[in-house]
This record gives structure tokens, C-alpha cells and sequence, in this order.
């Protein structure tokens, strides 16, 4: 799962319901930015079903590489993955308790000029067949918090939690964006 292009990536990582697709919509339009679109989402429309742990693994890799594939051919200077392929390991272990897909998932991560952290702190709504319930999202968001505070910080991965408004969370990213000169990172 390397990375190639010259495009600064933005990974959104957060838990069911928490305003990942609204951020990225609104980061798109502030940068601008290109957008990597949910692969699960994809699967559990054409499919009718959630993935068997079986299939986790090819859905990391398929959001990896519609991420690859965004970034050869976005025209604007920023990529934001909605969300990070790190989310399909942090469902793994979630659903089936299954932490195998971490280590290539947080390796990936090291490549993102910010990793965004969108918090549960908006009203949960339902979303027929993609959404489990507040009790899952809250279950999942605990997972993302000991991987932040635990490897994350141990790679030297620069998180930004963000909470509140569309736009708070908006002025959070481009602010952090803001301290962060030069290229993109591309880890070696």
C-alpha cells in the first residue's frame, strides 16, 4: 500500500455518524481538495450486506487503491480519503475483533499530511443498512482513541480531533494546514 503523487493527503478517520462525508465535502470546497469516496459504502450497496471479516482484508485494499487512483489524477494540490483506509482495520477490530489489518493500515497513515479525527459529539441519524446505532458508534470512536493515544502517537502520526460545527471543524483543519509548510509528506 505505498503512495505515489505528489498530492498532500488528508485522511478522515471517525467513527459511523460523526460528519466524515460533510467535512470532506466542505474540505473539498476550501483548499480545494480532491475526494476518495467510502469503498465499504459501496460494497454494502451493491452487495445488500455487511462484509464477513473474510472480505475486510480486500476492502483495505480497495480503498487504498481508489485513493492511489484519485491521487494520479486529481488536478488540485490536496486529496482527502473519505475515510482513511485505517477505518476498515478499525471495523475489523470493532465487528470481529480482528486487529491483523492495523499494522499495513497505520503504515499507510504515515503518508497523510493530517490525519482528522472527526468526534461523536453530532446528534447519531440513521442510514439504512450502512449504521449500527449510537452504542456501536461510541464502541468504535473508544477503538480510534486507544489507536491515537497508543500507536498513532507512537509513529508520530499528527492527529487533529475535531469537534463541533461543520464549520468549526473546517477552521480546525485548515488552521492546523496552516503550520504545516512544505511538501507532502511521502514516507520513505
Amino acid at each position: 500500500m505505498g503512495h505515489s503523487s505528489a498530492v498532500a493527503r488528508i485522511g478522515l478517520v471517525g467513527a459511523e455518524s460523526c460528519g466524515k462525508s460533510t467535512l470532506a465535502a466542505a474540505l473539498a470546497a476550501a483548499l480545494p481538495a480532491c475526494i476518495v469516496s467510502e469503498e465499504l459504502r459501496s460494497f454494502v450497496e451493491e452487495t445488500g450486506r455487511p462484509p464477513r471479516q473474510d472480505e475486510q482484508p480486500m476492502l483495505l485494499i480497495t480503498q487504498a487503491e481508489a485513493e492511489e487512483r484519485m491521487a494520479a489524477s486529481c488536478q488540485g494540490p490536496w486529496l482527502v480519503a473519505d475515510p482513511a483506509p485505517l477505518m476498515t482495520a478499525v471495523y475489523s477490530v470493532a465487528y470481529f475483533g480482528d486487529d491483523s489489518l492495523l499494522e499495513p493500515a497505520l503504515q499507510h497513515a504515515r503518508a497523510y499530511r493530517l490525519l482528522v479525527w472527526c468526534a461523536a459529539d453530532i446528534p447519531w441519524q440513521a442510514d439504512d443498512g450502512q449504521r449500527d446505532g449510537p452504542a456501536r458508534r461510541a464502541a468504535t470512536d473508544a477503538i480510534i482513541d486507544d489507536l491515537v493515544h497508543g500507536p498513532i502517537a507512537a509513529m508520530s502520526i499528527d492527529v487533529l480531533k475535531v469537534t463541533g460545527t461543520v464549520e468549526q471543524r473546517v477552521a480546525a483543519v485548515l488552521g492546523r494546514l496552516a503550520w504545516q509548510p512544505g511538501p507532502p509528506r511521502v514516507p520513505t
